[in-house]
């Protein structure tokens, strides 16, 4: 993500490195998962997060349902997102733009 995109963005991001979970609600006639994909929060705001992932089938507009670590012991908040970019890092390390969804 380049300047382009810090200068769109309003709200300010904080580093929040926590595990993650979420299922893609399905898009494009593509069905629902049944099964939650794990990965791990790098950022937070109040618009959304950058979460690391190793699944690649994630596509921009795409909406995921994510469970929200909020303190410990674990408790989860489900929250809906919307993927906003893709970015492989690193083969089969991935980094998506999520901007929740209320």
């Amino acid at each position: 993500m380049g300047r382009q995109a810090e200068k769109k963005r309003v709200s300010v991001r904080f580093p929040y490195t926590r595990p993650v979970s979420y299922m893609a609600m399905g898009k494009s006639g593509r069905p629902p998962d049944k099964v939650a994909v794990h990965g791990e929060i790098l950022n937070l705001s109040s618009g959304g997060m950058r979460i690391r992932t190793e699944r690649q089938a994630l596509e921009e507009g795409a909406v995921l349902q994510v469970w929200f670590p909020l303190s410990e012991p674990p408790v989860t908040i489900p929250v809906l997102a919307q993927v906003r970019w893709v970015r492989e890092e690193i083969p089969g390390d991935y980094q998506v733009g999520l901007r929740f969804m209320i």
